[in-house]
């Protein structure tokens, strides 16, 4: 074989060796891109359960936090306190159930907002909105009949770049006691029984096929 010949060859080779590379790169991008979904349409029932410390009014209590979401965007939700049997919180115990949106997912989705990194768009896509009710038990008492009102906000912080997994979960609600406007007291929002809970969540998306698979939203 000819130098000539010789130097063609390898230069090929070389050049196809370098196409290979390259598409091997670009593949290996497209399947670490992201791609707005990151798991939660892999089932439509988004399940959370979590349990951690509720930061109230007289000091720390055990918080444990659980919701069902449809689609990653609304469903219902449950959050207990306890202050197993110290002496600092107000409220030994509290119960409370409701509704919660997450409106941001679905949207942004749709309008092809949800563009990286994972952890930034599904932290995001996790403010949550609550309404409910609450029940509590102060210290030495028992649980009251009639049910108080709750309005929280939530974010979910994930520790990594899918929706399935563990995340940090920060909870603030404010409480209003029944009764509370009509009492000839001073009204004191903090004093009605807010608080902050930080949780330590496991999320995961379930397919319970409430729909089809095929009804699933597509890019």
């Amino acid at each position: 074989m000819s130098p000539a010949r010789g130097l063609g060859t390898r230069g090929v080779g070389l050049a196809v060796l370098l196409v290979l590379g390259s598409s091997a790169a670009t593949a290996q991008a497209d399947d670490h891109g992201p791609d707005g979904v990151y798991g939660r349409l892999d089932g439509d029932l988004d399940v959370r359960i979590g349990a951690g410390a509720a930061f109230a009014r007289g000091g720390p209590a055990l918080a444990a936090h659980a919701s069902l979401l449809y689609v990653s965007s609304a469903g219902l939700y449950a959050h207990y306190t306890d202050a197993l049997g110290t002496d600092g919180p107000t409220v030994a115990r509290s119960i409370a159930t409701g509704v919660v949106i997450e409106p941001l997912f679905l949207g942004r989705f749709a309008t092809n907002l949800e563009r990286g990194p994972a952890r930034f768009d599904l932290g995001l896509d996790s403010f949550a909105l609550g309404l409910g009710a609450f029940w509590e038990a102060p210290r030495g008492g028992t649980f009251s009949a009639e049910p108080g009102f709750e309005f929280s906000i939530g974010l979910g912080f994930p520790f990594f770049a899918s929706a399935t997994g563990p995340v940090l979960g920060v909870r603030g609600a404010l409480r209003v006691r029944p009764g509370a406007f009509a009492s000839a007291a001073p009204f004191h929002l903090i004093d009605q029984g807010a608080l902050l809970s930080v949780t330590l969540t496991w999320r995961h998306i379930v397919p319970v096929h409430l729909v089809d698979v095929t009804d699933r939203l597509e890019r």
